[in-house]
């Protein structure tokens, strides 16, 4: 058994042992979490960084049988972290370990990350437990939702509202909403580019002319659509306006081929817990997340 870095010939066992590691809730972690090597590639696309400097595998005589590794955006200090998963024949026998402190050096030493997130499913005891002893401390819980089927789109519950997607100028209204939600810090450029990167899809609620809410989602795995962020206006808040326009965005998507919605959400979020129940997600997993610096 040897650990090395990922190989382009590694994503497809890779994308088919993560798949097999979603099925179950005693495997789950959120991270890896592709079901094809296309979505593989598509991750670090998104990110635009190489797997080949960011990802460790396990190698058997040949058999790729586990990987760990780090998300992130290019020279980030802050990063995800794959988390190692292992194929059922070789669990046991340490790799995960291996894995794991492979991939904290690899972090710590080439690639200049100081503080790593963890996700991983609340009945995945093995991966909490091997975790919690490389010296990473819980710090919350979300909820993991999907929506497997077309939302049925209510009328609009706002009079004189139109829905539509965003257009490139919608940029800087978009985000003028977007800052009065508490989300992460976003530049203008930032923003804009967001909107016209082929790798998003934005909706936006108007009203007479001004845009009052938007809904972002995330397509670069165009068969499981993320819904990344929705804001609403203080004042338009409350009424139902939100999940409107996160089931006319993501009734667009299962239309052009997507066939789930997906969503990270705080169960202490109840109101946004209601509202995307209302548009048929339901709660799929809870994970844990964990912290370590390095």
């Amino acid at each position: 058994m040897r650990i090395r870095p990922f190989r382009p010939e590694d994503a497809t066992p890779l994308a088919a042992l993560a798949t097999i590691c979603a099925r179950g809730e005693g495997d789950f972690v959120l991270n890896p979490y592709w079901e094809s090597e296309e979505e593989l590639v598509a991750e670090f696309q998104r990110f635009g960084i190489r797997p080949e400097d960011h990802l460790v595998v396990a190698d058997d005589d040949g058999d790729v049988v586990g990987l760990a590794g780090f998300l992130r955006r290019p020279r980030a200090t802050t990063a995800g972290m794959f988390c190692p998963i292992v194929d059922r024949p070789h669990r046991g026998k340490g790799v995960g370990g291996e894995l794991l402190r492979a991939a904290q050096s690899l972090g710590s030493q080439n690639l200049g990350i100081k503080l790593v997130t963890a996700a991983i499913g609340t009945r995945n005891r093995g991966g909490y437990s091997l975790l919690t002893s490389h010296g990473f401390r819980p710090v919350r819980q979300h909820f993991l939702m999907r929506c497997d089927s077309r939302p049925t789109v209510p009328p609009s519950p706002i009079a004189d509202i139109s829905l539509e997607l965003a257009k490139p100028g919608d940029a800087e209204a978009i985000l003028e909403v977007y800052a009065t939600c508490g989300f992460e810090e976003r530049s203008l450029e930032n923003m804009r580019a967001i909107v016209v990167d082929g790798r998003h899809v934005h909706a936006v609620a108007r009203s007479g002319g001004r845009v009052v809410a938007f809904a972002e989602i995330e397509t670069h795995w165009p068969r499981r659509v993320w819904i990344a962020y929705v804001g609403v206006f203080q004042e338009l808040r409350d009424r139902g306006l939100g999940s409107t326009l996160v089931a006319w965005a993501l009734a667009r998507q299962f239309d052009a081929g997507a066939e789930r919605g997906l969503l990270m959400l705080s169960p202490a979020n109840r109101t946004a817990l209601r509202a995307y129940e209302k548009v048929g997600f339901r709660r799929h997993r809870l994970v844990d997340v964990l912290e370590k610096r390095l």
